[in-house]
C-alpha cells in the first residue's frame, strides 16, 4: 500500500500532544458557546485553525469528484486510504 494511503494507527507523544491541544481547543470553544449562547470571531478562527491542524495530523483527505476528478474541498473529509481520497499529482512528470 502506498505510504500516503496508509492509515495511522500509532501516534508519537508529540502527535498525541498536538491532538490533545486540538481537543482542548474544541472543548473550550463548546463551553464558551454554551455559557454565552453566542460565538465570537476569535473562537471561530481558533476552531478553523484546529480543524486544519487535525486534518494534517491525521492525513484526512478531500474526496474526489467522480465526474471531473477534481477535489471537493467543501465536502466532508475522508480517510487517506478511501478509494475516493484526493492526492495532488503533478502533470509534468
Amino acid at each position: 500500500m502506498d505510504d500516503k494511503r496508509k492509515l495511522k494507527t500509532e501516534m508519537s507523544r508529540e502527535d498525541m500532544t498536538k491532538l490533545l491541544d486540538i481537543f482542548n481547543s474544541f472543548d473550550n470553544a463548546v463551553d464558551t458557546i454554551i455559557e454565552c449562547l453566542d460565538v465570537d470571531l476569535s473562537t471561530l478562527r481558533d476552531l478553523r485553525s484546529k480543524a486544519h491542524d487535525m486534518q494534517h495530523l491525521l492525513n484526512f483527505r478531500s474526496p474526489v469528484d467522480e465526474d471531473s476528478g477534481h477535489p471537493n474541498h467543501w465536502r466532508p473529509k475522508v480517510l487517506n486510504d478511501a478509494p475516493n481520497a484526493w492526492f495532488y499529482e503533478r502533470d509534468d512528470e
